[in-house]
């Protein structure tokens, strides 16, 4: 049987660089060399599209992008070459068709829907969501309004423009009488941390929006919910969905462990991640992030490309719920092709 030949595109343009690096390491490592033949394509912090033919051990450093073997490698968007076209230093260059694409890419560019639209302009089947969903998933405020469109709670939340930061004091007394302080104040399509920070009282609150304006054009400002940090993966499609055992987020570094719950609450996590998954459009798989609080469960974050290493909360809850890393990824492409 012909081995499956699989682009892992890793790295990117954006802040979360080396959180991409440390995803595609494990997935590169993971991956059969029986059932695949896989084309490392890396991309640099400037942008640089490079065929990667190197140790692998080299990309959780970031010394990949000095491989004196690298060559400039694009994914065409033209269906008719159907894959990598790899540049050569003589201007020479080679075609290589791929079955499917493994975007193992964080963050900005990597999971916002730009890369899915080109994959989906090449033909070339892909892993995980379709540009709509991750466009929506990696934009909070998208986020949002559809949950709510669909009847899932979400906290409390103002939207800020970076256009209206000029008139921010006219915003402030309304943003107060909608909300309390603490609340959490970040860009509305960058990752979790980047940008975000807490605010107790209006000075903070000006100062939060202005570093947050310098990340994104959208400010999302939310209500602060002490309470338990939940999370839930859902894999399939929107007519056979199946969600993981539920886990409770403890640490900083997104780190899990088994939830202790109530099975009905359990149970509500897992049918609002199922629901989630449904109305953002999300396709083979996406994690939801949950706060339990003494009023009940909300949802506050999906994400469409969720970290990807074996310890990430993504495979360890499918670890929990009976699926292995390699049996996972094998799980995805499978679905995908």
């Amino acid at each position: 049987m012909a081995k499956i030949r699989i682009a892992v595109l890793f790295g990117g343009a954006s802040q979360d660089y080396a959180s991409s690096l440390q995803s595609a390491y494990s997935v590169l490592c993971a991956l059969s060399k029986e059932k695949y033949d896989v084309i490392p394509i890396g991309i640099t912090r400037a942008g640089r599209w490079l065929f990667f033919p190197g140790d692998y051990n080299e990309i959780p450093s970031g010394a990949w992008e000095q491989n004196s073997d690298c060559c400039s490698a694009v994914l065409s968007p033209d269906p008719h070459h159907g894959g990598i076209i790899k540049i050569l230093d003589e201007g020479d260059f080679t075609q290589q068709r791929i079955d499917v694409v493994f975007p193992v890419l964080h963050g900005k560019y990597g999971e916002c829907g730009r890369i899915q639209g080109l994959c989906r302009l090449s033909g070339i089947p892909f892993v995980g969501s379709g540009f709509e969903a991750a466009s929506a998933c990696s934009d909070r405020m998208l986020t949002y309004l559809l949950l709510e469109r669909a009847r899932i709670r979400v906290p409390k939340y103002f939207y800020i423009e970076r256009a209206w930061l000029n008139d921010l004091d006219v915003y402030l007394p309304e943003i107060e009488a909608e909300l309390e302080y603490p609340v959490y104040v970040k860009a509305s399509s960058c990752s979790q941390s980047i940008g975000a920070s807490h605010a107790e009282d209006r000075e903070q609150l000006k100062a939060a929006i202005k570093l947050a304006v310098t990340h994104h054009h959208k400010v999302l400002i939310e209500q602060y919910l002490p309470g338990r940090e939940l999370a839930c993966v859902v894999t399939g499609t929107a007519y056979a969905l199946t969600a993981s055992v539920v886990g409770e987020i403890k640490t900083r570094k997104s780190q899990f462990v088994a939830a202790k719950l109530k099975k009905s609450v359990a149970a509500e996590v897992q049918e609002a991640s199922k629901a989630a998954f449904v109305a953002l459009g999300c396709k083979s798989f996406a994690r939801f992030s949950f706060t339990l609080t003494d009023s009940g469960l909300y949802l506050r974050k999906a994400g469409a490309m969720p970290g990807m290493t074996e310890v990430s909360v993504f495979p360890a809850l499918m670890k929990e719920s009976g699926i292995g890393y390699s049996e996972l990824l094998d799980n995805i492409i499978e679905s995908v092709l």
